[in-house]
């Protein structure tokens, strides 16, 4: 079932962040599942990393890419413990950037997030895995994790409830520990809907005072409040 809901209108062009370079990513071709694109990446995996955080960037669509503000103030926040072993990838979905097709209506996003997270895993293949979503990137990530196997964990960044579907079932799938982020202001998922939607796929709930779905004013203090639980590594500095 495709994710999506009753979407608001896409506009004709939507506005993209500008390119941002974090720590010592290198760029990369990440190649797609058989028969499905290649996708534009950049990536940090130290040799012996022993964590590795996905990101999955919001909705195509909208201008969401793996520039977006909230995915690069998260890749920062796994940056600056880069010591500790911590790698991470973040990606283009199909038809982004230079990523190769053209939008899949969330379904070929999740596929193409299963191709990222076969790439991270190779770059860092002792690292406990993170997936970290946000907005449309909690679907398909949690999707991807569910599908795949082997995630350790997955955090779930403003999902947008009255937009995308999620199911219990993928979270049984997964199976590992899940926790949802939320802005007590968020245009797309009230702290009543965040709270069903805990309760609903078995998550923890981390509400942030004051932050809409775009945590304009909270970027950094999102990163720092979600760093811990997609990187225990970085707080605890053990594995």
């Amino acid at each position: 079932m495709p994710p999506h809901k009753d979407l608001p209108p896409v506009p004709d062009k939507p506005e993209l962040s500008p390119p941002v370079r974090v720590g010592g990513e290198a760029e990369l071709t990440v190649e797609g599942l058989p028969g499905e694109p290649s996708l534009e990446a950049r990536v940090y995996a130290p040799p012996g990393a022993r964590r590795a955080v996905l990101l999955c960037h919001p909705h195509p669509l909208y201008g969401g890419t793996m520039h977006s503000a909230v995915i690069v103030a998260l890749a920062k926040a796994v940056a600056g413990h880069e010591e500790t072993g911590l790698a991470w990838l973040r990606f283009n979905y199909r038809g982004v950037g230079t990523s190769g097709g053209s939008y899949g209506n969330g379904i070929g996003e999740a596929l193409d997030t299963r191709a990222a997270l076969r790439a991270l895993r190779a770059r860092a293949p002792d690292a406990r895995v993170t997936i970290c979503g946000y907005s449309f990137g909690t679907w398909v990530g949690l999707r991807a994790a569910a599908e795949e196997g082997g995630v350790d964990r997955v955090a779930l960044v403003a999902p947008a409830v009255r937009l995308f579907r999620f199911v219990r079932e993928d979270a049984a799938r997964f199976g590992g520990r899940l926790s949802i982020y939320v802005g007590d202001r968020d245009e797309f998922c009230d702290v009543n809907e965040a709270k069903a939607l805990a309760t609903e796929l078995g998550a923890s709930l981390d509400v942030l005072a004051g932050a809409d779905h775009l945590f304009l004013r909270s970027r950094r203090a999102l990163a720092e409040r979600v760093l811990p639980f997609i990187a225990p590594e970085a707080r605890t500095g053990e594995a």
